[in-house]
């Protein structure tokens, strides 16, 4: 119980202070997914990338209008010990989806779908992870309404 909290204040931690940039990859994905009606937003992370265990990273997004139903694909490669993506309110942390791997995963790819998505709100796709060595997490909004946000820096 007490490694439950401790990974959930780690995630919130994290989510509310670490400052993360698009890669270039990143970027050139946003942009010609204007023209395909998607947002691509991919967190690519390796055991060079943070030595903490639990591993956490998050990104941040947002709409710029109200979404009904937000169809999103996500696709999960992970080498490590164990695996949490989620997508979350970034200001209450309810949690809108969430799923665990445990183990290699070499491309687990599926399609979920979002509710009530608000403008006003601001959402993370977060991910922890435990003894890993490379993970790839792939998330596309099937919507040119969603936008990555960049931390703000101190």
């Amino acid at each position: 119980m007490k490694k439950l909290v401790i990974i959930l204040i780690s995630i919130i931690s994290m989510v509310s202070l670490t400052a993360c940039k698009k890669s270039n990859e990143s970027k050139y994905n946003n942009l010609n997914n204007k023209e395909s009606g998607q947002t691509t937003i991919e967190m690519d992370l390796d055991k060079n990338y943070d030595t903490s265990d639990p591993f956490v990273n998050a990104r941040l997004f947002c709409v710029s209008n109200d979404i009904d139903v937000l169809d999103t694909e996500i696709s999960f490669k992970m080498d490590g010990d164990s695996g949490i993506v989620e997508i979350k309110d970034n200001k209450t942390y309810e949690t809108l989806w969430s799923n665990t791997w445990h183990g290699s995963v070499d491309n687990d790819t599926f399609t979920i779908s979002l509710s009530n998505i608000q403008k006003e709100k601001e959402y993370a796709i977060c991910f922890t992870g435990i003894k890993i060595n490379h993970a790839v997490v792939k998330v596309t909004f099937e919507s040119n309404l969603v936008k990555e946000k960049e931390k703000p820096s101190k």
